[in-house]
């Protein structure tokens, strides 16, 4: 089950063709973990046209840079609808039929907004920095996204941080930072909810340059302190 020639996705540690993923009417996703990864699921040209695209439009648009600055982290350069600049990435990741199919899939509901944003993190001595500062989820009801590294990321790297069993379905509503913006919580809140619930737990997402994450971003999940050198990111955001 574990060679070259097919995609796989790892699910309960069993790997599954891509064929076999045809005409299934199930999310392919756990609903207790809440991610999934995927390995080789681009060709070594495709992650080549990508870091090549995402080189080009941070030069060549400079002026759509935003750099979040709060909750004590973050930092990061953010260029949010990047498929707008680039066919290449619109092509490959935006309009890309297995990962929409996935998200559909998983989430029982059609896809009628969608976002890519290209994210670069590079570590600075002095200053804690990470991407999307702190603990959060995207939504509490139905938000889903694709993660892909563009560089090999490792914990020390801003890795992708995720709570298990931290869903609202899960936990239902941690005391958020503020009233106002209930879907942001501090370390402390986070630290107490894994504290008192067993069943959650933070995963460490690493990996090699055109790793794919899909993720319900309804679970708790923030970017990990960048500790050493750049992590380059591409985000496909789906609503």
């Amino acid at each position: 089950l574990e060679d070259t020639d097919f995609l796989t996705v790892p699910i309960v540690g069993l790997p599954v063709r891509l064929q076999m993923l045809e005409g299934m009417d199930k999310p392919i996703m756990l609903k207790g973990d809440g991610f999934s990864i995927i390995h080789n699921f681009y060709t070594p040209r495709e992650i080549a046209q990508m870091e090549s695209e995402f080189t080009r439009v941070f030069s060549e648009h400079a002026d759509k840079i935003e750099i979040l600055d709060k909750e004590g982290s973050s930092n990061d350069e953010r260029i949010f609808n990047a498929q707008s600049q680039s066919s290449i990435l619109n092509d490959l990741v935006t309009k890309n039929s297995f990962l929409r199919k996935f998200v559909e899939q998983y989430t029982n509901q059609a896809i009628t907004n969608d976002k890519l944003l290209l994210n670069r993190l590079t570590f600075e001595e002095g200053k804690v920095k990470n991407s999307g500062a702190g603990w959060h989820r995207d939504n509490h009801t139905c938000q889903f996204k694709t993660l892909i590294y563009l560089t090999d990321v490792s914990e020390r790297n801003g890795n992708f941080q995720f709570i298990i069993n931290s869903s609202p379905a899960h936990v239902g509503f941690p005391t958020p930072r503020t009233p106002s913006y209930n879907t942001r919580f501090s370390d402390e809140t986070v630290t107490k909810l894994i504290t008192t619930n067993p069943s959650c737990s933070v995963v460490n997402i690493v990996g090699v340059k055109g790793t794919v994450v899909l993720a319900d971003t309804t679970y708790i999940h923030r970017g990990n302190i960048i500790k050493e050198g750049e992590r380059r990111a591409i985000t496909q955001y789906y609503f």
